[in-house]
């Protein structure tokens, strides 16, 4: 009886602990690759900066945030946050919808994570594809979803190299 009760305490109380919490569709890259927050709304590739002095300010996370951080979501494979002193044009959620002929509000994904707020826009440089996501049995959505990738189909596959700036 005392095993099963253990069992069933670590099944239930420590299960939901030991997995991530980020919302994500199946094809979520999962690789060592940063995504780069510029002015704390812009989402892009890293290749966005090209050389030392495009640079005003950058920032590393060195801890895991808590879940109520507004851009937890974006961390999975880690997040740099950067000032640049060039101007990055960018597309917003609403724009990338109503390119697809879809609601104004409909869910947006980079990389297969989920962007949990409006405010968040996407760098137009950095956009490798964007794929129009149905919903079916493996990803649980309710409705279509864009999902953008700014990784390559190379980097999803192998992973990001950093590039040496000049």
């Amino acid at each position: 009886m005392g095993r099963k009760l253990f069992l069933l305490i670590f099944t239930f109380f420590l299960g939901p602990f030991s997995q991530d919490s980020f919302n994500k569709l199946p094809q979520a890259a999962n690789i060592s690759c940063p995504i780069l927050l510029v002015d704390e709304h812009i989402i892009a590739h890293t290749n966005v900066i090209t050389s030392k002095e495009d640079i005003e300010d950058i920032a590393v996370i060195k801890e895991k945030p808590s879940r109520k951080a507004h851009f937890y979501n974006l961390t999975a494979n880690s997040i740099l946050f950067a000032k640049l002193k060039k101007k990055i044009p960018f597309k917003t959620q609403a724009e990338l919808n109503a390119f697809f002929n879809l609601e104004e509000n409909i869910p947006v994904y980079v990389n297969g994570y989920l962007l949990e707020h409006d405010t968040y826009t996407i760098a137009t440089e950095s956009i490798a594809t964007i794929d129009l996501v149905a919903p079916n049995e493996e990803n649980d959505l309710d409705q279509k979803v864009i999902n953008v990738w700014i990784l390559s189909q190379e980097e999803r596959k192998n992973g990001c190299s950093l590039q040496q700036m000049e």
